[in-house]
């Protein structure tokens, strides 16, 4: 007899969801789970710049690169397009309809894990030969190539557990992988040095997978029929929905690998190392902010439909929040960047500073487009979304390597910041006319405000001397982190939230 299907599902779902309480009170759990992984991910940098250096650091980078590629370019976009589907049928109660399509998911994610590692091995001497120029490194992307076909597995059991709505589960999976990964990485690092790279990478994401698969298992018990003609005729409807998505995550990818590949030939290894560990202070470690847009933001504005009031309200709210909680975030992380730096990596790494200030302003651009961005893909509109994600990815990777060549690393960052200004101005334009968007002009004099104080602390940490720079930085600071305290306290219970609990204590 089969397992029983695990049908329980987190009350939170039940909660009304439109108010700026929902918005904080989601963005603060996905913020702190990501905030614990991310505290075990610069833990394990850490280790890396210590024992590998910028060198070693950038072969990771790279490896990773390469990976992520390849996934994305061969999964078929099932780790986001089974969600919807699979949502759909969890809303009707039908158990035995949500273990079937079940099956066809991890029937396609095993295709398409199959697919990605042949497609790894067969294309590895080219790769090394594009990434390298010599083929010294094919044998190491063969090795790299099951962590691609373990990729397209884990995503689709994520699918099937944000669709069946396991917040806790996605929850307790992030935090045992962040630390599998330490633990394995810091072991093997430790014994082989840079030879002791692939095999951590290999090592980590196998025991990620199992994780994956222990607690999806919990929820639907774990079926595949891969000679079913039937079974994977089902599953195409899926495919074609995901079809766009992944091309856009290919964009992406391929655009990440272009500016690390061209950074490589305009520098060298250390310089790919440093690029990457700026792009890691400015724009990785701020984006916990960002962590519930797919988890809780996502499926709101699905849910908006047609309903253009709604729509831009669900919107307007998210971009708020979102550029009010990350600002004085941003101001405090420029200001202290040369101590992060330090803390985080090596003094080795202290010539990624300026590029991580310059870059800095990508992520507040970024506060005001994401959640726009996301519109047509509520839409079902596949192409728009690739067209926008394929003109930003152009113009970054030509213009980040092409600004190193000529202004090194400081050029890098700036151009990031461009690229995110770009990107916030055709997607707003087009997407008030597409879609009828009307952004909230109500709310743009505090984001102005913003901007101009975090612009600021970034030309007081770029030029001005030490005190200049402190004094400055921390008054804007404090008015920045004011602002928002302010306007949150008016909208919404945080404040009066917190009070309660410090009493409490």
């Amino acid at each position: 007899m089969s397992k029983k299907i695990d049908i329980q599902t987190d009350k939170e779902q039940t909660k009304d969801d439109s108010t700026y309480d929902h918005i904080i009170k989601y963005t603060g759990l996905f913020g702190g789970v990501q905030g614990l992984t991310m505290l075990m991910s610069i833990v394990r940098n850490k280790i890396g710049a210590v024992l590998l250096g910028p060198a070693g650091l950038a072969l990771i980078n790279i490896y990773n690169n390469v990976t992520r590629l390849i996934n994305e370019s061969t999964n078929f976009g099932i780790s986001f397009s089974a969600i919807k589907h699979i949502a759909e049928l969890y809303d009707t109660g039908d158990m035995e309809r949500i273990a079937k399509f079940a099956c066809t998911v991890r029937t396609w994610s095993l295709l398409t894990a199959l697919f990605g590692t042949l497609i790894c091995l067969s294309f590895a001497p080219w790769i090394s030969l594009w990434t390298f120029e010599n083929y010294d490194y094919t044998t190491t992307f063969m090795l790299l190539a099951p962590i691609v076909g373990l990729m397209s597995l884990m995503g689709g059991e994520l699918a099937i557990l944000k669709g069946t709505k396991r917040l806790k589960k996605i929850a307790l999976i992030s935090v045992f992988s962040a630390l599998s990964m330490l633990v394995v990485c810091t072991i093997c690092y430790i014994l082989f040095h840079i030879d002791g790279i692939v095999l951590a990478l290999l090592l980590s994401n196998i025991i990620i997978f199992a994780i994956y698969l222990h607690y999806s298992n919990q929820v639907i018990p774990w079926k595949s029929s891969i000679r079913s003609a039937a079974v994977i005729k089902s599953g195409v409807p899926m495919v074609v929905l995901g079809v766009g998505y992944i091309i856009a995550g290919i964009f992406g990818q391929g655009a990440e690998y272009v500016i690390r590949t061209l950074i490589l030939h305009f520098g060298k290894l250390e310089d790919v190392g440093l690029y990457n560990s700026g792009y890691i202070l400015a724009i990785s470690y701020a984006s916990i902010i960002f962590s519930a847009i797919e988890a809780d933001f996502f499926p709101r504005l699905s849910a908006s439909g047609n309903n253009l009031q709604r729509q831009n309200q669900t919107i307007n709210q998210q971009i708020e929040v979102c550029t009010l909680l990350i600002s004085p975030i941003l101001v405090l992380f420029v200001l202290a960047m040369p101590l992060v730096v330090r803390a985080l990596f090596t003094t080795e790494f202290m010539a990624s500073v300026p590029m991580a200030i310059c870059a800095i302003l990508f992520m507040f651009f970024k506060a005001l487009t994401l959640p726009v961005a996301y519109l047509p893909l509520a839409k079902g509109d596949s192409k728009i979304y690739m067209l926008t994600e394929l003109i930003y990815d152009i113009f970054v990777a030509l213009a980040v390597p092409y600004a190193f060549k000529y202004w090194g690393l400081m050029g890098a960052g700036s151009a990031l910041s461009v690229g995110g200004f770009l990107d916030m101005l055709i997607i707003h334009s087009f997407y008030r006319y597409r879609y009828h968007y009307r952004f909230n002009k109500a709310k743009l004099g505090i984001y102005i405000i913003q901007f101009i104080l975090l612009l600021s602390v970034i030309l007081l940490s770029l030029q001005a001397s030490s005190l200049y720079k402190w004094i400055g930085g921390i008054l804007a600071f404090i008015l920045s982190l004011y602002i928002s305290l302010h306007i949150l306290s008016k909208e919404t219970n945080i404040i009066s939230t917190l009070k309660k609990k410090l009493r409490r204590k």
